[in-house]
């Protein structure tokens, strides 16, 4: 190269240019690609609608119990509701501007962690805004919305899967077992064991740890357990009797085969005038906040019943079904109907007593609770009983349920 300096030249001369190029081409590119992706943190902030509420901020080794709102929620942060407590997480897009990308409510018993929130930094970038939450164990509820300044990503992580969405509303409820995701308005990828499955408003479907999600199925769901009798009472229920003294003879309660269909039949054939009760029992222990519809539905079947109606006090019928919830204030509450078929003593039935033709399966629906109970709105389903109440009785009851959406 010393020895021939044209080429020299010619080669520095190149070089300069080709720098020069990559100067002029590279450094705005560069500039362009950091103002599409560059983002910056947000604060969430969070309010204690039922107190109280632990946050456990990142880097610190202690926790703080919120009773009202805090705005300063970062990632990291990891947020546990108690067996009563509940709250709402509000993303912001920008502090300044308060423009609400997404809120999360929070149900009892739950543990959500904020793994990334963030913004973009300038106003002409291409990026999202990004919220990506992990939800340990328990209820949430996401909505979202983009702000239309910027696209959103939302991502929604469990231990069995991942849900990604931008514009909807989803319910997420994790166990130790499965993640059941619920869309209730717009459409959510739900990803599991490698397969991506689309689930549209009113839909829901399941993630296994390493399974595909389940196909999308609608949205309502059965909270009773065997409630067409094809297994075992000791299933899913539990047997209870009542009675006044120990002489009294108990009512019985068994699975029987009636009309091709699986039936609990109730049987109490003895001395006549004396209170006696058979149940069964299912324990809900169900959150139901998030509720916009819960229907009870079952067949009933009177063979036979001594005593009058439902008693003197309209409490003991052939067939009886009660559900237990806690309303949204916090007190004990139960709803209840009873049904009987003959009435020759013209005893008063109350308004939760029906009659029903004798002999044949007559079935029931309810309305719709959440709005029938309005004044008392349930926020947590205890249990539901089934039984036979009265004197001497032959009931049966099949297809028990408690569907909710």
């Amino acid at each position: 190269m010393r020895k021939n300096p044209e080429r020299l030249a010619w080669f520095v001369l190149i070089s300069a240019f080709l720098t020069f190029l990559a100067l002029v081409i590279g450094v705005p590119l560069g500039v362009k690609a950091y103002v599409n992706r560059a983002l910056v943190p947000r604060l969430a902030s969070l309010e204690a609608i039922v107190p109280t509420i632990v946050v456990e901020y990142p880097g610190l080794n202690t926790s703080l119990a919120v009773t009202g709102r805090r705005e300063d929620i970062a990632e990291g942060a990891q947020i546990q509701t108690d067996r009563t407590s509940q709250g709402i997480l509000t993303f912001y897009e920008s502090p300044g501007e308060r423009v609400v990308l997404s809120t999360v409510q929070l149900f009892a018993n739950t543990r959500v962690e904020l793994v990334e929130v963030r913004s973009p930094r300038f106003a002409s970038s291409k990026a999202s805004d990004r919220i990506v939450l992990a939800v340990k164990s328990g209820t949430a509820r996401i909505a979202a919305a983009p702000s239309g300044r910027f696209p959103l990503h939302v991502e929604v992580r469990t231990p069995q899967g991942v849900i990604v969405f931008s514009d909807a509303s989803i319910l997420v409820e994790v166990g130790n077992e499965q993640t059941d995701v619920s869309v209730r308005y717009g459409s959510a990828m739900v990803r599991g064991g490698g397969v991506d499955t689309q689930v549209q408003a009113r839909q829901r479907t399941t993630l296994r740890l390493g399974q595909p999600p389940t196909p999308p199925v609608a949205a309502i769901r059965d909270l009773v357990v065997n409630g067409d009798f094809s297994q075992p009472l000791s299933v899913g229920w539990q047997v209870d009797t009542e009675r006044l003294s120990e002489d009294v003879q108990a009512g019985t309660v068994e699975v029987v085969q009636a009309g091709g269909r699986q039936a609990a039949r109730f049987v109490r054939m003895g001395r006549e005038g004396e209170h006696n009760a058979v149940f069964l029992i299912q324990k809900i222990d169900k959150d139901a906040r998030d509720f916009v519809s819960l229907k009870l539905r079952m067949d009933v079947r009177i063979l036979y019943q001594s005593l009058s109606g439902g008693g003197l006090q309209s409490s003991e019928f052939p067939v009886m079904v009660r559900l237990d919830y806690v309303d949204v204030y916090g007190n004990a509450q139960h709803w209840v109907r009873g049904f009987y078929y003959r009435n020759p003593d013209n005893l008063p039935i109350l308004y939760y007593g029906i009659q029903v033709p004798h002999d044949t399966w007559y079935p029931f629906e309810s309305g719709n609770l959440m709005e029938e109970l309005a004044d008392a709105k349930p926020a947590w389903i205890t249990s539901l009983r089934v039984y036979a109440s009265g004197w001497n009785y032959q009931s049966m009851v099949a297809e028990v349920g408690l569907v909710a959406e």
